[in-house]
């Protein structure tokens, strides 16, 4: 159960001609209250057809219902109460359920080296959006928008080698998305609305590595590639439709990758007992974009952190360097071209038990 109230001001000032809006030093308020109520179920078994192959069957069942009232506002400055109301006061909710079933078999090759290939069905529940009227009372305050499925495929082989010191997992993956839930932001409402509008389909690969060198001495390194395309994407704009088929799924970046290097020793024996760790990253991010039409764009870029501290059975102290060299990079970036950036060269220190 989850309950989710939201109050949120847009302020336009004197240059509120740029984003539409008829005039200029007002407020919009837009209220919310959003309740979800849901379970689900799921169960898997796995048989064994012989002693090297198995075959796996689950089953998820998903229910949830959802409700949400909306409230808009006008205050024009300075005055502090709202003039008038911009939408009434309205409540809906709906109701989705989906049962989604896996499949796959697996293959031992030897004490040291799995396969596997499953098939699974997706299911992203569906809910309620505001609608941006633009002052038009016809249409309605909240709209219903639909589930959104996808079927799945992954192709991997998992290996241990040097007595478990050395691991190595490989997997390919597909996916077909359908009723594909697009957010968008319209201005000058302020407002954003979730709509079906396209099928997406998404192919990649993943690598993870992971060696134990020396005692006490790990090193981690994982690989992620991503080709995630809308095959079907039409989107209203400024009152026509608008065909995005073909473009970058927004905020996916195009690959992604982690080289982790991490030494724990124990320097003497104590009453209580603590490790000393130090650890150190570096990442790379890829190009990802952060509008439909695929217009504003982060390049790829690296980041380093490091940490390094004591840790026990109970408690931890963790002296953390995140960022090392400041890179300015886009974490989130709006259609209408406003962006935030990421957070800068931080250090702090974490305590934990």
């Amino acid at each position: 159960h989850q309950d989710n109230p939201v109050k949120q001001a847009t302020r336009f000032g004197e240059d509120a001609a740029l984003v539409g809006a008829p005039e200029t030093n007002f407020s919009t308020i837009n209220t919310s209250t959003g309740k979800n109520t849901g379970f689900a179920v799921y169960g898997q078994g796995t048989y064994s057809i012989t002693s090297k192959f198995d075959v796996i069957a689950g089953l998820r069942f998903d229910t949830e219902k959802k409700s949400l009232s909306v409230l808009g506002e006008y205050q024009k400055d300075p005055d502090p109460d709202p003039v008038f109301e911009t939408r009434p006061d309205t409540s809906a909710s709906a109701n989705f359920t989906a049962f989604s079933p896996k499949l796959g078999i697996a293959y031992k090759a030897n004490n040291h080296t799995n396969l596997f290939l499953t098939y699974s069905r997706g299911f992203r529940t569906g809910g309620l959006t505001p609608l941006a009227q633009g002052g038009d009372p016809s249409q309605p305050p909240l709209y219903p928008f639909d589930p959104e499925y996808s079927d799945n495929i992954e192709l991997g082989i998992k290996n241990t080698f040097l007595r478990n010191m050395l691991r190595i997992n490989l997997s390919f993956f597909a996916s077909r998305i359908t009723d594909a839930q697009i957010p968008t932001l319209i201005l000058p409402d302020a407002v954003t609305i979730t709509r079906n509008a396209g099928k997406l389909s998404t192919k990649g690969a993943e690598l993870e590595i992971a060696a134990n060198v020396v005692k006490g001495l790990e090193i981690d390194y994982s690989l992620g590639i991503t080709d995630a395309v809308y095959k079907d994407l039409k989107i209203s704009s400024n009152g026509s439709e608008e065909d995005l088929s073909g473009n970058r799924q927004i905020f996916t970046p195009g690959s992604t990758s982690m080289l982790a290097m991490q030494y724990s020793t124990v320097p003497f024996k104590v009453a209580v007992p603590f490790s000393i760790v130090v650890r150190g990253e570096w990442q790379r991010i890829g190009k990802q974009y952060f509008d439909l039409a695929n217009n504003i764009s982060q390049p790829s870029y690296n980041l380093v952190n490091a940490k390094a501290g004591f840790s026990s059975k109970n408690y931890e102290l963790m002296f953390w360097w995140r960022n090392i060299g400041g890179k300015k990079y886009i974490a989130y970036a709006y259609d209408f071209g406003a962006v935030h950036l990421g957070n800068p060269e931080t250090l702090g220190v974490t305590i934990s038990a």
